[in-house]
């Protein structure tokens, strides 16, 4: 994807009124645990199988109301 591409994605994502089986956000503002990041990858690529869709979403650096905050982890 071209950064407008994903620009495009990211405020499509940012839109929905909610998280979904399909979409994650996380602050994740300096670290994130790899054992919660390896079960959100487990569950989001298991949803996004039993869904039949190409892929899921997990977004660092914006909070729970979809403000975009910045993350700094890796």
């Amino acid at each position: 994807m071209t950064q407008s591409e994903l620009l495009n994605k990211l405020n499509k994502l940012l839109a929905l009124p909610g998280e979904t089986e399909l979409v994650e956000f996380k602050e994740a503002r300096n670290d994130y645990s790899f054992e919660k990041l390896g079960k959100y990858f487990s569950a989001l690529s298991n949803e996004a199988n039993l869904k039949n869709k190409n892929c899921s979403w997990l977004i660092f650096g914006v909070n729970k109301n979809h403000v975009v905050v910045g993350t700094n982890y890796r």
